[in-house]
């Protein structure tokens, strides 16, 4: 299950275990509760880690957990995510790459904003 890929935490490709992990985070009261997790290896069960994550929100959703909005990394920023958020009513919050194409032929980079 060890493989190598890169740790955000290091800033270099480590050799790890790839755990994608869902967590509740009160502001209020500046707490965190796991809520979910999954190992990623998809050598052994072929999902990619975007896989996990929209399995992890559905759960959640099914739970009854009403978050404020979901933030997450630019890693889990593709447009099917953002979709899936916003089709289970909640919001999203999450850094977009400079490159990222947000109107037709237009980099979010050659924005005015």
């Amino acid at each position: 299950m060890v493989h190598y890929q890169y740790s955000g935490n290091e800033h270099d490709v480590i050799a790890s275990i790839g755990l994608v992990n869902l967590l509740w985070h009160n502001l209020t009261t500046v707490e965190s509760i796991p809520i979910d997790y999954r190992i990623y290896d998809k050598d052994s069960d072929g999902k990619t880690k975007n896989t996990h994550f929209s399995e992890m929100l559905a759960l959640a959703k099914k739970r009854g957990i009403i978050p404020e909005a979901v933030v997450m990394d630019a890693w889990y920023s593709s447009l099917d995510n953002l979709k899936l958020i916003r089709s289970h009513g909640w919001v999203w919050v999450t850094t977009l790459r400079k490159n990222r194409i947000v109107n037709p032929n237009t980099q979010l980079n050659k924005l005015d904003i």
